[in-house]
C-alpha cells in the first residue's frame, strides 16, 4: 500500500502531518544539541582539539550510518526504524546525564557516535517513507511540509540553544533535547498504530519476466532467491547504472553542501566584522529571514501549479523530472549566498537572505522528490548513498573552510565554495540539454505487485505506474 487510506482528496492526510510534527520536534532537538553539546565539550575539556574529535566522531558515524541505513530501510519497517532512532538518542542523552561526572568525559564520545548515526538513519528512513505515506503524486507537496518544519526547527534550535544553556544550564538543555526525541517517537508510534503505513512485506519489486530470470527492464538484474522456496526478487544494479542523472544530482548536492559549510562557518566571522557590537543578533536575523524564504518555497510548490510541475510534480506514472529545476535552484541559491557576504547594507541584505532561503528550500524539495521517485527497491539505497555523500562533503567543507578563513576574507571563501557549486550545476544543465540519454532509464514511479496476474497483464500495469490498492 503506497497511499493513505484516509487521505483527503487534495491533501497529504493527517498521518503524514503527524510525521511532519514529529520531524520538526526532533529536528529542534538535533539543532539544540549541535550547539549545547559542542559548548559542553569545550567547557568540560577546555581544548578545541576535544571539540574537533567530538565533531569528527559525529560526522564519521553519520557517514557510516548512511551506508547501513540504505539497506536497513529497504529490509525493515521504516516507521519502526525512526522510532528506534529517536528512542536511542533520547536514552543516550538520559544515560549520559545519569552517569557520574568522571565517566562523562568518555561517554561524550559515545554520545557523539549515537547521535550522528541515529540521526542519519532516521533521516533516510523518513525520506524513504514519504511516497509510502502520501503516494508518488503528492511527494513534492509532502517534502515542502517537511522542509517547512525543519527550517523552523533549525532557527528555533540555534536561537534557543544559547539561551537555554545560559538560563537553565546544560542539564536542562539535555533534558529538553531528550524530551524532543521522546515526543517524536510518541508521534511515530501513533502513526504506526494507525495502520496507514506499508508493511515491509509489500515493499518488493514488481514481478514479471524477471520472475523467470530475465530482466524486466534495463535497471533489473536477473532474480535470485534469498532462500530456497522464497519468491525471487530482482537484484538492482547500482544506482548510477540504474538512473545516471541520480548520481549527477547527488554529486551536485554534495558540492553544494561544501558551499553550505562555507557560509555556516563564515557567517559568525562575517558578523564579527560588520556588527561587532552584537554579532549574535546579526546571525539570528539572517537565519530568521532565511527561514521565511524557506517557508515560501513550500507555498510556491503547493499553490502554484506551474512551479509544482517544474519541481517534478506530475500525474502518477509520468516521468518525475525536476532535474533542471534543481540545477537552476542550486545556481540561484549559491549566488544569493555569495551576494549576502558582499558587504550589503541591512535593508538590502534581508531580501537577499530571504531569496537564499527560498532557493535553498525549493532545491531541497526538488532534490528529495527526485530521489523518492526511484522505484521502491532502489529508493532506500539511493537515499542512504546520498546521505553519505552529503555528510562527507559537509564535514570536509567545514574543516577546509574553517582553515581558509584564517587566511582569507569570508566573502572570498564563500565565493569560492559556492562558485564551485554554481559551476557544477551549470555543467549539469549543459549535460541535461546535450545528452538526452542522461535522464533515460527506469524513471517510472513504483509499480504494483501482481502476484496472480499473468505476464501479459502485469507488465502494462507497471507501465501505467499504478499503485498497490489500499487494503
Amino acid at each position: 500500500m503506497y497511499g493513505l487510506r484516509h487521505r483527503a482528496p487534495n491533501g497529504t492526510g493527517l498521518p503524514f502531518h503527524v510525521l511532519v510534527v514529529g520531524n520538526a520536534v526532533s529536528s529542534y532537538g538535533t539543532y539544540l544539541n549541535l550547539v549545547a553539546l559542542n559548548l559542553y565539550v569545550l567547557q568540560t575539556t577546555g581544548t578545541a582539539l576535544s571539540v574537533g574529535l567530538f565533531l569528527l566522531l559525529r560526522i564519521a558515524s553519520s557517514f557510516l550510518s548512511g551506508f547501513v541505513s540504505g539497506r536497513l530501510v529497504t529490509r525493515f519497517d521504516r516507521i519502526r526504524l525512526m522510532i528506534a532512532g529517536d528512542l536511542c538518542q533520547a536514552l543516550a542523552l538520559l544515560g549520559f546525564l545519569a552517569a557520574p561526572h568522571p565517566a562523562r568525559s568518555v561517554l561524550l564520545y559515545v554520545l557523539a557516535v549515537v547521535m550522528g548515526g541515529c540521526s542519519t538513519m532516521t533521516g533516510v528512513a523518513r525520506r524513504s517513507s514519504v511516497p509510502d505515506l502520501v503516494g508518488q503524486d503528492l511527494r513534492v507537496r509532502a517534502n515542502g511540509l517537511l522542509v517547512t518544519g525543519r527550517s523552523l526547527a533549525m532557527v528555533l534550535g540555534f536561537a534557543s540553544a544559547g539561551l537555554v544553556v545560559a538560563e537553565a544550564g546544560y542539564t536542562a538543555a539535555f533534558l529538553v533535547d531528550a524530551a524532543t526525541f521522546l515526543v517524536s517517537a510518541a508521534a511515530l508510534i501513533v502513526l504506526a498504530a494507525s495502520g496507514t503505513t506499508a508493511p515491509p512485506g509489500t515493499r518488493r519489486a514488481p514481478r514479471g519476466r524477471a520472475a523467470a530470470g530475465a530482466p524486466d527492464r534495463p535497471d533489473e538484474a536477473p532474480e535470485k532467491p534469498d532462500h530456497p522456496g522464497e519468491p525471487s526478487r530482482p537484484i538492482p544494479i547500482a544506482v548510477w547504472r540504474y538512473a545516471p542523472v541520480v548520481l549527477c544530482l547527488i554529486t551536485v548536492r554534495a558540492v553544494d553542501n561544501m558551499g553550505s559549510a562555507s557560509h555556516q562557518v563564515g557567517l559568525p566571522v562575517y558578523a564579527e566584522q560588520i556588527a561587532p557590537g552584537d554579532p549574535a543578533a546579526f546571525v539570528g536575523r539572517f537565519y530568521a529571514v532565511w527561514a521565511v524564504g524557506a517557508l515560501l518555497a513550500h507555498q510556491l510548490v503547493s499553490r502554484v501549479p506551474a512551479v509544482a510541475r517544474w519541481a517534478g510534480d506530475g500525474p502518477s506514472g509520468s516521468r518525475p523530472g525536476g532535474e533542471r529545476a534543481f540545477a537552476i535552484g542550486t545556481c540561484l541559491m549559491s549566488a544569493f549566498f555569495i551576494l549576502a557576504f558582499a558587504d550589503l547594507p541591512l535593508l538590502a541584505l534581508l531580501p537577499v537572505a530571504a531569496a537564499a532561503g527560498l532557493a535553498d528550500g525549493f532545491t531541497e524539495i526538488v532534490y528529495h522528490s527526485r530521489l523518492q521517485a526511484l522505484p521502491e527497491w532502489e529508493r532506500g539505497r539511493a537515499l542512504g548513498f546520498a546521505a553519505m555523500a552529503e555528510t562527507a562533503a559537509l564535514g570536509t567543507g567545514t574543516v577546509l573552510c574553517a582553515s581558509l578563513l584564517d587566511r582569507f576574507a569570508p566573502f572570498t571563501v564563500v565565493a569560492a565554495a559556492h562558485g564551485t557549486a554554481i559551476a557544477l550545476a551549470l555543467l549539469l544543465l549543459l549535460l541535461l540539454t546535450t545528452v538526452p540519454s542522461l535522464t533515460s532509464g527506469a524513471d517510472a514511479p513504483d509499480a504494483p505487485d501482481a502476484p496472480d496476474a499473468p505476464e501479459d497483464t502485469a507488465r502494462p500495469q507497471r507501465a501505467a505506474g499504478g499503485r498497490t490498492p489500499a487494503t
